[in-house]
């Protein structure tokens, strides 16, 4: 059997092979974030117009509809929530809300006053 007859296929096997492990490494390192949900009230329900979360690395907003609002998908972590409201109400401000991966957190009813 000639030398060069072997070698040229497990070159070509090698290569197929570090190939076929770089992009198992790309396809398999990225993983979605589930993260958790983050729900809550606001008191009077007409009045709330948007929520927002913010943390160090992120700000997420959504709408207040009938006085409800829910975030889904928020990563780890501890936010502060900002209710924006529609005048005369003024915004309000919750801190300390702890979000786990895969959980709901409830953050209550939301009191907006004049």
């Amino acid at each position: 059997m000639n030398y060069l007859a072997f070698k040229i296929p497990v070159m070509i096997y090698r290569k197929l092979s570090y190939l076929m492990l770089a992009f198992s490494v790309v396809v398999f390192s990225f993983k979605e974030i589930a993260g958790g949900t983050v729900g809550g009230n606001v008191n009077p329900p007409d009045a709330g117009l948007r929520a927002f979360l913010f943390s160090a690395k992120d700000t997420i907003s959504v709408n207040v509809a009938s006085g409800t609002f829910q975030f889904a998908k928020v990563p780890s972590g501890t936010y502060k929530l900002l209710i924006e409201a529609a005048p005369p109400y003024k915004n309000a401000v919750k801190e300390g809300i702890r979000v786990l991966e895969g959980e709901f957190t409830d953050a209550g009813q939301i009191e907006l006053q004049k």
